[in-house]
């Protein structure tokens, strides 16, 4: 589950002990392929985007109301381009035909980036202490818009997913100001999907 919630008002936010990382860049990006399957499928053969957010902040709140969640990300609404969408042929019995694409692929996407959860055993203990957990896990997902990216053939037709990928990240590490880079296999929606999702976070450069 995300936790969502809201901030107190300015005036008592001033008064709480909040804890602010310096604004970092967030790079979330995806490189996938799948091979031709003679099977009928619509399936892409390859994919690639990424997704910046350009100034994200994360926070702690010791004594916020763990249901609204300590741990919170001002992340405003990312955008991602693709750099690849490429379909593979279509084969039913001994007929195998190239795939199109029905519509129009958009230049740009919206996405999303959120807290998922806060590790509970150590919740309490950093509230506590006041300092930051360890860890906490992010939640990202596409927002491909109302017109889903279709293709198809003869034999049929397929759309493009929203994609979304839970993982784990050093909050304590992001809200000292350090950088943070992580690589994840990409499990798609059939077993010979390959990729990799690459996840980048940088506090951003002081202008001179």
């Amino acid at each position: 589950m995300v936790r969502k919630g809201s901030r107190p008002a300015a005036k008592e936010a001033r008064k709480r002990p909040i804890l602010s990382s310096p604004a970092c860049a967030v790079q979330i990006s995806l490189t996938a392929a799948s091979p031709f399957v003679p099977d009928g499928r619509h399936s892409l053969a390859e994919i690639s985007f990424k997704v910046l957010f350009p100034s994200v902040t994360f926070e702690f709140d010791p004594d916020e109301d763990p249901l609204l969640g300590r741990c919170q990300i001002n992340a405003g609404k990312g955008k991602g381009t693709f750099s690849k969408l490429v379909l593979n042929e279509v084969q039913v019995g001994e007929e195998r035909i190239a795939s199109s694409f029905l519509n129009a692929r958009p230049r740009e996407f919206g996405a999303g980036l959120a807290i998922e959860s806060e590790p509970t055993a150590e919740d309490e203990s950093s509230a506590q202490s006041k300092t930051p957990p360890e860890k906490v896990q992010l939640s990202f997902w596409t927002d491909l818009g109302p017109a889903p990216i279709t293709w198809g053939s003869k034999f049929g037709s397929a759309r493009l997913p929203e994609f979304k990928i839970v993982f784990e990240v050093p909050f304590l590490q992001i809200i000292q100001g350090k950088p943070f880079s992580l690589t994840l296999p990409y499990q798609g929606r059939y077993p010979e999907d390959k990729g990799t999702w690459t996840i980048d976070i940088r506090p951003e450069s002081k202008k001179k």
